[in-house]
């Protein structure tokens, strides 16, 4: 095959839209562009701004002085530049690959996951190691206040003697923990959402009366029930999940912009599940120490598990699977609390 030493292309002179009709040679290091009469316009390959060959569209090299030549037949181009000598980058070349491109994909994939699973919750963690515990109080209250103003809880029924057991029963367990326990800020509401306990930054702790009333006041239980919660309070949990969440949504946002608001929530709605079910591990692991510590079985939490379970089934409320459930799966954690001993 012949050196194509030429190139008939068009010249744009940034003034006119009219083409100018040319051929265009490679002199050494300069690129000549002799158009149909005068002198050809010279200028040093370094300084122009060639095309990426791509599979289909015209080629259009930039100059520095802002004129422009295009050459609509692509392949003459790239014979052209491939014969001239002008090499492409290894980017372009595995642009035009698909073995690099699925390569390419698939670490893309592998970072993303990377990030997702160990990046995201260490971001938080070193986010939130400038945050002090005041600014979590203050979240907290603020949270505290819009549950009462909305009416998901109402003031307790619960017998003053009995609230005042039960937090004597705590207070105890709190202190035969040792330097671990922790100072929560406890509060019986009657509530709308049924058996429930709930933590908020700073150490409030919501404990329902109907929670109270399906493990039929049982000290033991509820000890187990405010550990767990005080767990969340010790690690930051509220806070840290705001954090992550937070990071999560920044993420998606530059990722996929206002394209769909949906989409955008998406990831951080998974994100949101995914950490919390990390988070209740841990804070099921505080509750069994501190149930240790005044030596009692870890197994007592089975009860509360199976009561939740019949309460959910009488409500006709289904047992969700652990991909849309925040909270690891029932069996899961009743074994892991009946295979922890009690120790005095």
């Amino acid at each position: 095959m012949t050196q194509p030493e030429r190139l008939a292309a068009e010249y744009f002179d940034g003034v006119s839209a009219r083409p100018l009709h040319v051929e265009a040679r490679i002199d050494g290091d300069t690129l000549c562009i002799q158009p149909p009469e005068g002198d050809p316009k010279r200028v040093p390959l370094r300084r122009v701004r060639w095309p990426e060959r791509q599979r289909h569209g015209a080629r259009v090299a930039h100059l520095p002085d802002g004129t422009s030549l295009h050459c609509a037949d692509a392949m003459a181009f790239d014979t052209w530049a491939r014969h001239a000598g002008l090499g492409e980058s290894w980017v372009v070349k595995a642009q035009q690959s698909w073995r690099w491109t699925a390569a390419g994909v698939a670490m893309l994939l592998v970072l993303c996951g990377v990030l997702y699973q160990w990046g995201l919750p260490w971001g938080a963690r070193a986010a939130l190691a400038f945050v002090p515990a005041r600014v979590d109080r203050e979240l907290g209250d603020i949270a505290m206040r819009s549950i009462r103003d909305e009416g998901l809880v109402s003031p307790t029924a619960l017998p003053p003697g009995q609230q005042q057991r039960l937090r004597a029963a705590w207070s105890r367990a709190v202190a035969n923990a040792g330097p671990a326990g922790v100072t929560i800020d406890l509060h019986f509401h009657k509530s709308k959402l049924g058996p429930n306990a709930f933590a908020l930054p700073g150490g409030h702790v919501v404990l329902t009366d109907e929670m109270v009333a399906l493990v039929e006041g049982r000290e033991d239980v509820l000890i187990g029930v405010l550990a767990h919660e005080a767990g969340h309070v010790r690690h930051r949990h509220g806070m840290r999940m705001l954090a992550q969440t937070t990071l999560l949504g920044g993420i998606t946002s530059i990722a996929f912009g206002d394209f769909s608001g949906l989409l955008a929530a998406a990831p951080a709605l998974l994100g949101h599940l995914a950490y919390s079910r990390d988070f209740e591990r841990e804070a099921d692991g505080d509750a069994i120490a501190l149930l240790q510590a005044n030596g009692i079985p870890p197994a007592v939490m089975a009860t509360m598990f199976e009561r939740l379970r019949a309460h959910q089934r009488k409500e006709g409320m289904p047992d969700l699977p652990i991909a849309l459930g925040s909270h690891p799966p029932d069996e899961e954690r009743i074994a892991r609390f009946r295979d922890a001993a009690a120790v005095r």
